[in-house]
């Protein structure tokens, strides 16, 4: 018997501007029926890179409104550099969203995207 696997990207944040001193929130995406994400993240720098790095923040949540910090990582500040993540989410996580925040300085541009595995089959 084949056993295939079925996946789905999922956005929880698309590319956007992330100004200094302000906080960006993602989607909440809905996990509670899937069995885990491997969530990739992006923060871009620009010509002149903030004073302090963008930190890329993943939250879960058990109901979609009372959230707890999973991972937290920082970016650079080096100009025009791009910094990547990624961060694995086990199944029994229900909800989760990303977060941009802390760059001061300069404005920085964001992004996080999901590979949700949805479920597998025989």
């Amino acid at each position: 018997m084949i056993t295939t696997a079925t996946k789905t990207s999922r956005t929880l944040q698309s590319s956007t501007a992330n100004a200094a001193a302000a906080t960006t929130t993602g989607a909440t995406i809905n996990l509670s029926t899937s069995l885990g994400m491997v969530v990739t993240a992006k923060i871009t720098n620009g010509a002149t890179g903030p004073t302090v790095g963008c930190d890329f923040v993943l939250q879960i949540s058990r109901n979609g409104t009372d959230w707890a910090e999973f991972s937290r990582q920082t970016a650079g500040v080096d100009n025009n550099a791009a910094y990547k993540f990624i961060v694995e989410l086990p199944a029994p996580v229900m909800y989760v969203r990303s977060i941009f925040t802390g760059n001061t300085g300069q404005g920085v541009t964001v992004e996080a995207f999901g590979h949700e595995l949805t479920s597998i089959n025989n």
